[in-house]
């Protein structure tokens, strides 16, 4: 564990973890979207608007991540799941795959779990299963895509899990703990040597959470808004929507997942697709790759591990979800009015 003066220090210096880059890089691109390609003086106040509606979650975040360095709740965790890879991985697929919260939100939990020394296949499995799904959105999902999508769409997210899960222990990422860590995310509260009290070392950790999910939060609301100003559904529908053969999957999954927005709102692009020829496979492959890779879920986890972990976590994701496709079209799932048929 670093001493209080190392720790203080890289508090005291947002240079070192990238804290002050991050808020002049997000002010830069609220400019830009606010004077091209012309004067919009209402995408500051949108984006305010926006970001004061998910201060909840920020402060229940928050909360969890002092929660965790305060009591011996991870520890708990660590007991169920440390021991034994295998049922880790199977219960993060499976807790992903149901768990209605969102990527930022598990920041505080995954942070303090992989200093405790949580192996990474577990993380891996919930990290990459949870953004895909959860219950209001297969209920959503089956009132769009079908039931059988929407059925397919869960078990993929739990399939997809499993598979990031195994690959991950089998590929010499490292083990957990602050080697995988980014500076300021290794440097937590969660020391019971310092003998400070449980209430100093909860406001610690809440507060230094709070900034953390804050500025990454922010940076993704306006690369959102980028997102949806420069690259119209249109687009996507253009690039896929006429695609049939075996290369739809793959495309969609690379092609889609960048500039997938948010869950509920690309449903009826998904149905628009699915009208135009695109095949049930890339359909979902889009999807998947899409909630696995969109802002709010890769943002998450760029924020708290190194590169390489990052980049581990987007390829497992896109692959996951390119071998959904191609499973759901070789089982035959429909989706009503596909390809202009009743």
């Amino acid at each position: 564990m670093q001493s209080d003066s190392t720790t203080a220090a890289r508090n005291a210096a947002p240079w070192r973890n990238g804290e002050l880059i991050t808020w002049l890089v997000t002010a830069g691109l609220v400019l830009l979207v606010s004077v091209t390609p012309r004067l919009d003086t209402s995408v500051p106040a949108a984006l305010a608007a926006e970001g004061a509606a998910l201060l909840p979650i920020i402060a229940i975040a928050a909360a969890l991540a002092g929660a965790l360095a305060a009591t011996d709740l991870s520890n708990r965790i660590l007991a169920a799941l440390g021991p034994h890879p295998l049922r880790g991985i199977v219960i993060g697929s499976a807790a992903g795959a149901v768990t209605p919260v969102c990527g930022i939100a598990m920041i505080p939990l995954i942070a303090v779990l992989l200093r405790r020394g949580l192996p990474l296949p577990a993380v891996m499995a919930f990290w990459v299963s949870s953004p895909v799904t959860d219950p209001a959105m297969l209920a959503m999902t089956a009132g769009v895509l079908g039931m059988p999508f929407a059925v397919a769409k869960t078990a993929s997210a739990f399939g997809i899990g499993l598979f990031a899960g195994a690959a991950t222990r089998a590929l010499p990422v490292g083990a957990s703990g602050d080697r995988l860590l980014r500076a300021g995310v290794a440097d937590g509260a969660d020391c019971r040597a310092s003998g400070r009290s449980g209430w100093v070392i909860f406001a610690r950790e809440a507060l230094g959470n709070a900034r953390l999910i804050a500025r990454w939060l922010a940076l993704a609301l306006v690369l959102e808004v980028l997102l949806q100003r420069y690259i119209p559904p249109e687009v996507i529908e253009a690039t896929l929507g006429n695609g049939g053969d075996w290369l739809a999957v793959p495309l969609a999954a690379v092609v889609g997942a960048p500039v997938y927005l948010d869950g509920y709102a690309a449903l009826p692009l998904a149905r628009g697709l699915a009208e135009l020829g695109m095949t049930t496979g890339a359909v979902m492959a889009l999807l998947v790759a899409g909630a696995a890779v969109s802002l709010y879920a890769a943002v998450a986890v760029f924020s708290v591990v190194h590169l390489r972990v990052f980049a581990l976590y987007i390829g497992l994701a896109v692959v996951g979800a390119i071998v959904a496709g191609y499973t759901v079209d070789a089982v035959g799932v429909p989706i009503p009015g596909q390809g202009g048929t009743g």
